[in-house]
C-alpha cells in the first residue's frame, strides 16, 4: 500500500494547494482593486482641479474681453469722475453689461459687475440688479483688478460658491475701473465635472453642502477637513492624501477631500470626490462574479482539466488494483482452500505487507489449535483409554472422541439355555404332600420333559421394591409360606430347583438387584440417537459394526462429558458424528457459558 499512500498524499497535497490558491487569489485582487479605486479617486480629484483652473482661465478671458468694450470704458470713466452714481447711469450701465453678456460665445457668465476706479458698484447684471453704488473694494479679486491684474477667485455668498474672474478697465493710460464676471457652482456643473470620471463630487462651505452631483451625504467629511486644515499641509497636495471611508446610510464610500483655494478657503470651502466602495472579494464573491463567457472553451482550458482528472483517476485505480484488490482476492482464494482442507496453512511468502501479517496470524492460530487438539486427545486417551480400532490416536480435534473400529462385545455370563418348552406361566401339577407323617414333607416334582436340563436358570433380580406387608422394621422377611393346596402360585418345580427348599426360593425371589447408573430419559434418548447415527455412518463408510454395543458407547460418552464439564466455563457438551479419513468418528463440543 506504499505507492497508494504516496499517491493519495500527492493528490491531497495538490487539492490543498488548489484550495489555498483559490482562497488566497481574491486577496491580491482585492488589494489591487482598492489601489485602483484610490488611484481613480486621486485622478478624479486632480481632474476637478484642472477643470476648475481651465474654467477660471476662460472666465478671465471673458472678463478681459468685457473690459475692452469702448462703451464699458466710457461708462466707467464717467462714473469714476462723478461724486455719486445716478440711477440713470446705473440703469444704462446695467443694460450695457447685459448686452455684453449676451454677446459672449461659449459659456456665458451668470453675472457681471461694473466697478469704477473708487471701487463702487456702478451696475450689476444677472444678480442683485437693483443694487448699485455700494463699495466692494477690499476683496482680493477687486483690489488686484483695480491695481491692473487679471485674476480669478472663489466667492461664497448667499450659501453658494461662485467662480469669479476680474479684469481691469483701462482708457488710455488711466485705470477707470474693473469688470467682474462669475458663474455659480451648481449641480449641473458638478455633474459635468464627474461625467467622464464615473465618480461623485460634493462642494462644501461654512460646514454646509452647497452643491453636489448627487444627493448623497456622507459622514466623517467635516472631521477629515478639520484634521486636514489643522495639519498645515499644502492644499495643492490634498488630492494625494490617503483616501478615507465614509458612510451614507448602509452604503460605504471611498473618498478623497481637497480644499478650495482663494477667498473661499477662509470660509472653509472644499470639495470631496467619492465612489461606492467595492465589495470585499473572496472565494464566494469571486464565484458569483463568474460569467458564462468565463467558462467557455475559448477562455477556460477544459481539455487540460479533463486530462489531468483522468490521469489522476487512472493512476489511483491502478495502484488500488495492484496493492489492494489483487492481494485481497489472493488471500480470499487461499482462505477458501484452507476452509476446504485443500491446504493446511496459508502461504505467507505469497502475501506481502499487511496481508502477509494476516496470513501469519491465521497460521499462528492454526498451530495453536493443533497443539490444543493434540493435548486434548492425549487427555481423552488417558481418561477413556484407546478403544479398539482407534489406532491409538483417535479424534480429529479438541474434544473429539473417535469410536471408529470394531467394539468388542461385553462379556456375558455363560448360562444354559432353558428348554424350549419351559415357561414360567406353564401350570404344573400340584405335588403330593403327606401331611400325616411326622417326617418332613417331601415334595415330589413331576418328571421333567425329555431333553430338558435339570438346572433351572435363575431369573434376573428385580428392582428395589418397598417392604412386603408383614415385614418387620428391621427388614427381616417373614417366614416363607409353605406350599399348600391353597397357595398354588409357587411351582413345585421351583421349590425343587431352589437351593434350600422354600426358604431358598424366597431369598431368590426377594433378592435386590444393584441399581445401574443411568442418566435421565432425555440424556438416554440423546445418547441413543447419537449411537444410531454413529452406527449408520459406519455402515455408509463400509466399516464393520459387529461388537459395537450401546452400553460401551454410552459409557464412553458419559466419561467424556464428565471430563469436559469439569473444565471452567463449560455448561454442557454436544456430541456429533463425522467422517475422518474415510472412517466414522465422534466429536464432543464443549458449550461455553454465555
Amino acid at each position: 500500500m506504499f505507492w497508494s499512500k504516496i499517491w493519495l498524499f500527492i493528490v491531497a497535497a495538490a487539492a490543498a494547494i488548489a484550495i489555498t490558491v483559490a482562497l488566497l487569489l481574491p486577496r491580491p485582487a482585492q488589494r489591487a482593486r482598492v489601489d485602483e479605486e484610490r488611484q481613480r479617486l486621486v485622478v478624479a480629484c486632480d481632474v476637478v482641479g484642472i477643470q476648475m483652473r481651465d474654467s477660471a482661465r476662460v472666465q478671465v478671458d471673458v472678463a478681459g474681453a468685457f473690459a475692452r468694450q469702448p462703451a464699458v470704458e466710457l461708462a466707467l470713466e464717467k462714473a469714476s469722475a462723478a461724486e455719486s452714481i445716478s440711477e440713470k447711469d446705473a440703469k444704462d450701465a446695467r443694460e450695457l453689461a447685459a448686452d455684453t453678456i449676451a454677446e459672449v460665445k461659449g459659456t456665458r457668465p451668470d453675472f457681471a459687475i461694473l466697478i469704477d476706479a473708487r471701487g463702487r458698484v456702478v451696475a450689476r447684471a444677472g444678480i442683485d440688479e437693483r443694487e448699485y453704488g455700494d463699495t466692494i473694494a477690499g476683496r482680493w479679486l477687486v483690489d488686484d483688478a483695480l491695481a491692473g491684474y487679471l485674476r480669478d477667485d472663489l466667492w461664497h455668498a448667499d450659501n453658494r460658491l461662485w467662480r469669479v474672474a476680474a479684469s481691469p478697465v483701462i482708457k488710455g493710460p488711466t485705470y477707470v475701473g474693473a469688470v467682474v464676471v462669475g458663474n455659480a457652482i451648481t449641480k449641473e456643473y458638478a455633474e459635468g465635472l464627474m461625467r467622464p470620471l464615473g465618480a461623485k463630487i460634493a462642494f462644501y462651505a461654512d460646514g454646509q453642502n452647497v452643491a453636489a452631483s448627487s444627493t448623497i451625504t456622507m459622514d466623517k467629511v467635516h472631521d477629515v477637513h478639520a484634521k486636514l486644515a489643522a495639519s498645515g499641509a499644502d492644499p495643492a497636495a490634498d488630492c494625494k492624501a490617503q483616501p478615507f471611508m465614509g458612510r451614507s446610510g448602509k452604503e460605504e464610500y471611498t473618498a478623497v477631500l481637497a480644499r478650495l483655494p482663494g477667498e473661499a478657503e477662509t470660509r472653509g470651502a472644499f470639495f470631496t470626490v467619492f465612489i461606492e466602495r467595492s465589495r470585499t472579494l473572496g472565494l464566494g464573491a469571486t464565484l458569483d462574479a463568474v460569467t458564462k463567457d468565463d467558462l467557455s472553451f475559448s477562455n477556460f482550458p477544459w481539455p487540460l482539466v479533463a486530462l489531468g482528472f483522468l490521469a489522476a483517476l487512472g493512476v489511483g485505480l491502478a495502484l488500488m488494483i495492484l496493492e489492494a484488490d489483487r492481494p485481497v482476492r489472493k488471500l480470499a482464494a487461499d482462505s477458501v482452500q484452507l476452509a476446504r482442507a485443500q491446504i493446511e496453512r496459508l502461504p505467507e511468502e505469497q502475501h506481502r505487507g499487511r496481508f502477509g501479517s494476516i496470513a501469519r496470524s491465521i497460521n499462528i492460530q492454526i498451530d495453536k489449535l493443533a497443539r490444543e487438539a493434540r493435548a486434548a486427545r492425549r487427555d481423552l486417551d488417558q481418561l477413556l483409554g484407546p478403544g479398539e480400532g482407534d489406532g491409538g490416536g483417535g479424534g480429529g480435534g479438541l474434544g473429539t472422541l473417535d469410536l471408529g473400529g470394531p467394539v468388542p462385545a461385553r462379556p456375558e455370563m455363560s448360562r444354559p439355555a432353558p428348554s424350549a418348552e419351559f415357561r414360567f406361566s406353564d401350570p404344573l401339577p400340584a405335588p403330593d404332600l403327606d401331611l400325616s407323617s411326622s417326617q418332613p414333607a417331601r415334595v415330589t416334582a413331576p418328571p421333567l420333559p425329555a431333553g430338558a436340563s435339570g438346572a433351572i436358570p435363575r431369573p434376573p433380580p428385580p428392582r428395589p421394591k418397598p417392604p412386603l406387608p408383614g415385614t418387620s422394621s428391621a427388614g427381616t422377611p417373614p417366614p416363607a409360606p409353605m406350599p399348600s393346596a391353597s397357595n398354588p402360585q409357587i411351582s413345585p418345580a421351583l421349590v425343587m430347583a431352589a437351593p434350600g427348599g422354600l426358604s431358598g426360593l424366597h431369598e431368590l425371589l426377594t433378592a435386590e438387584e444393584p441399581v445401574p447408573d443411568v442418566g435421565s430419559a432425555e440424556e438416554e434418548a440423546s445418547f441413543r440417537a447419537v449411537f444410531n447415527e454413529f452406527v449408520e455412518l459406519k455402515k455408509r463408510c463400509g466399516e464393520p459394526t459387529a461388537g459395537l454395543t450401546y452400553p460401551k458407547f454410552s459409557d464412553k460418552l458419559r466419561k467424556n462429558r464428565d471430563d469436559l464439564m469439569a473444565k471452567p466455563g463449560c455448561v454442557g457438551v454436544k456430541f456429533s458424528v463425522y467422517v475422518k479419513d474415510g472412517k466414522a468418528a465422534l466429536k464432543a463440543t464443549p458449550v461455553k457459558q454465555a
